[in-house]
């Protein structure tokens, strides 16, 4: 019997919450990996200095700030390429270790609030929001296909 002509829409299409989530994080990592701050506020609210404030005070360690930065940048830049990859290949054709390997996705984000929490509070605002959406997502798009993943057993 053929499975997909019975599948539901949202098993069929769920795959594609996670090239969404893989561009919304590649509009984000293309601008760190170039080293610009597109959230300028958040290093203020942890240092208590602008980002031009610590590059005039102290130039050594904003240049490791930067450094650090900009290779988050291209770290989210490659994780962005394979959930893409990934996501319209294995997981679109309904493989298994796709379906195992994103629940790193959710833990990934989840770890992230943990980290945000140990912040100062005033800088938990502008990350606990995006980072919850993605959360929200890839629970979504993990447990809408679960049957075409696991298909019922038939007697």
């Amino acid at each position: 019997m053929n499975n997909t002509m019975h599948e539901k829409f949202y098993e069929k299409y769920a795959w594609i919450v996670f090239p969404v989530i893989g561009v919304m994080v590649l509009a984000g990592a293309i601008p760190h990996a170039f080293g610009f701050n597109t959230d300028p506020t958040l290093v203020q609210a942890i240092s208590g200095k602008t980002i031009d404030e610590l590059k005039v005070l102290n130039p050594s360690f904003f240049n490791l700030y930067n450094f650090y930065f900009s290779g988050g940048g291209l770290s989210d830049l490659g994780f962005a390429f394979f959930l893409i990859v990934v996501s319209a290949t294995a997981f679109r054709r309904a493989q298994k270790w796709a379906w195992y390997s994103f629940w790193f996705i959710p833990a990934y984000f989840l770890s992230w609030v943990g980290l945000s929490l140990t912040l100062p509070p005033e800088s938990i605002p502008s990350l606990l929001p995006p980072l919850t959406v993605f959360i929200i997502l890839s629970l979504a798009g993990l447990l809408l296909p679960f049957r075409k993943f696991f298909p019922k057993k038939e007697r």
